[in-house]
């Protein structure tokens, strides 16, 4: 009788035996409670696939010690030989009561247990780790079933997909089926997700006279919304560049250093799109940090046909760097490229977004907040900012940018990051037109080892503002009519739809919190503009419309050319009559 030890993992499995010696079809079943911890039922079939090899022994190697209430069973009764628990690990052996030898029979058995903590409220999301399944066989079959509370919302991020996903009793049942090698799941519940932040600037002003001093905001965008608490000292505005980055103007009196505090909450929708037109060429230029002209990072690109390619290279590539995160600067792609075992997020983020962008792909940088548990990824020293940087490409079907991240790819050892993003990344600035500029929050700062920056999970979610916006008439009488726009409100007002009488129609992307913008209204021709009727415009926003009436400046200016035409003609034709 031959001695055979088999280990199942579940974490970070690593394979001891011939592949083709067992055929392994498993069947993992979860039961999630409302507190997140998880009965587990696994049913587990070694197939024989020679008739002198076959196992007497099992061993199962759980990446966990929060493993409660083990057994196992196969037809003849109990198999539990020995429990271990140490290094965060649990190891089950195993004796089975009855070996099954010769060729095609199965050794069939039965192994339960607990989970503690499985399911991870995160704020206002459930997030799953799901222990990774590897069968062991050179055929193999993994089920996988997953009963989860409804109360956890709905699914907003899976880095693989399921068979099924369906709501029954209050309750979600996701079913996995995989025939080849086995996919890492993360699964991420709530449709959205909230965070608390207080960010500090410091503005010196070293110059004997007032200085304008432009800082960065968080965005606006299709998966991000941001409302304020305060803001101190307010600005003189806040304007969007076309990046998309909220830019807010500071004027800083002469030999002063004034500090800008920001207090505010981030809701991250799931959504992994970023609508906006843009000129791709603008995207796929050289920069600082992208050598779009080097020749080894143009080589590497000779056989990366898409943008999943680029992706898998880049995390193929680079081994991310677990220490001396202080001392770590910025390397650039090719760099990168040359010293791939000193990476950090911003290596990753550059190699792609230079390879993309030789590849005439447009790409760009985000640089912000992304919350793991990952021990790995968290900066040392707590008292720095030490922030996230992941890439985005330009989708031209679908118009938007698409974010990706291979950094988290490569550190969570496969979970999948590129088709789809979690909801716990926030934006603070965006990086296409130029590489560095403008610098994210956590980079103004008097003293470099204090934190400015500070984020964490909300309790509750903040209303946004609900006051109206505030119209004014800017233009002289013989200019074009202008409006200034200004939102009083702690948070953006976005889609305004502005309509004329006389069919013009504007669409007014947004107007950030605590800022005004200007817009100047097409004119009608002049018998139009002798009409009172044509002097309102309607404005459609946030479910509401409001009616505002332009300066008459131009009516007046229509009349007048109407009289001065008339008395133009009446005297031309007394000149005539004269004449006669």
């Amino acid at each position: 009788m031959f001695w055979l030890s088999l280990i199942l993992f579940f974490l970070f499995p690593k394979s001891i035996f011939a592949a083709d010696e067992f055929n392994v079809s498993q069947q993992i079943k979860y039961q999630i409670t409302n507190s997140g911890n998880a009965s587990v039922s696994q049913h587990i079939e070694l197939t024989n696939n020679f008739s002198q090899i076959y196992p007497k022994e099992y061993q199962i190697s759980l990446s966990s010690d929060n493993i409660q209430n083990i057994t196992g069973s196969d037809d003849s009764g109990n198999i539990i030989h020995k429990i271990t628990q140490e290094n965060e690990t649990t190891i089950i052996d195993l004796t089975f009561n009855q070996p099954n030898t010769g060729k095609g029979q199965i050794t069939k058995f039965n192994l339960n247990y607990e989970i503690k903590n499985l399911a991870q409220q995160k704020g206002n999301t459930w997030e799953i780790a799901l222990p990774e399944n590897q069968s062991l066989g050179h055929q193999n079959q993994t089920e996988i079933y997953i009963e989860i509370p409804s109360s956890f919302g709905n699914l907003s991020f899976t880095s693989a997909t399921p068979q099924n996903n369906i709501f029954l009793n209050n309750q979600t049942e996701l079913y996995f089926k995989t025939t080849s090698k086995p996919q890492k799941i993360l699964l991420i519940f709530g449709d959205y997700q909230l965070f608390d932040f207080k960010f500090k600037f410091f503005l010196k002003n070293d110059s004997s006279s007032n200085k304008e001093m432009i800082i960065p905001f968080p965005p606006e965008t299709n998966s991000q919304k941001i409302t304020y608490r305060e803001i101190i000292p307010p600005p003189q505005n806040i304007d969007v560049d076309p990046d998309g980055n909220f830019l807010a103007k500071y004027i800083i009196p002469p030999n002063q250093t004034t500090e800008i505090n920001l207090n505010g909450q981030a809701k991250i929708i799931h959504t992994n799109l970023n609508s906006a037109e843009i000129n791709p060429q603008l995207y796929t230029t050289k920069k600082q940090f992208w050598d779009t002209d080097d020749s080894s990072l143009i080589k590497s690109t000779l056989q990366l046909n898409s943008i999943k390619n680029i992706y898998d290279y880049v995390v193929s590539t680079l081994e991310y760097k677990t220490n001396n995160y202080d001392s770590s600067i910025r390397q650039g792609a090719a760099m990168a490229l040359a010293f791939p075992n000193q990476s950090l997020c911003t290596e990753f983020t550059d190699l792609f977004i230079t390879l993309c962008r030789i590849k005439g792909i447009p790409a760009r940088e985000v640089e912000g907040f992304a919350y793991s548990n990952n021990t790995k990824i968290k900066p040392i020293n707590i008292n720095t900012d030490i922030l996230h940087a992941w890439p985005q490409y330009y989708d031209n079907n679908k118009k938007a940018w698409v974010s990706v991240d291979p950094t988290w790819e490569k550190t969570t050892n496969g979970v999948d990051y590129f088709n789809d993003l979690d909801p716990n990344h926030f934006a603070f600035v965006f990086h296409g037109l130029d590489s560095q500029s403008p610098i994210p929050p956590g980079g103004y700062k008097d003293n470099q080892n204090i934190k400015t920056v500070n984020v964490e999970f909300a309790k509750e979610e903040l209303s946004p503002g609900t006051s109206a916006l505030i119209f004014q008439n800017i233009s002289n009488l013989f200019q074009p009519t202008k409006i200034k726009i200004t939102n009083p409100n702690f948070s953006s007002i976005s889609s305004i739809n502005l309509l004329k009488t006389s069919g013009y129609q504007k669409i007014i992307s947004v107007i950030p919190p605590l800022s005004s913008i200007e817009v100047i209204i097409p004119e009608y021709n002049l018998l139009q503009n002798l009409n009172l009727n044509n002097y309102k415009i309607k404005f459609i926003y946030n479910g509401k419309t409001l009616e505002y009436k332009i300066s008459l400046n131009q009516f007046y200016l229509s009349w007048l050319a109407v009289i001065a035409g008339v008395l133009t003609l009446i005297g031309l034709g007394g000149i005539i009559l004269k004449r006669k």
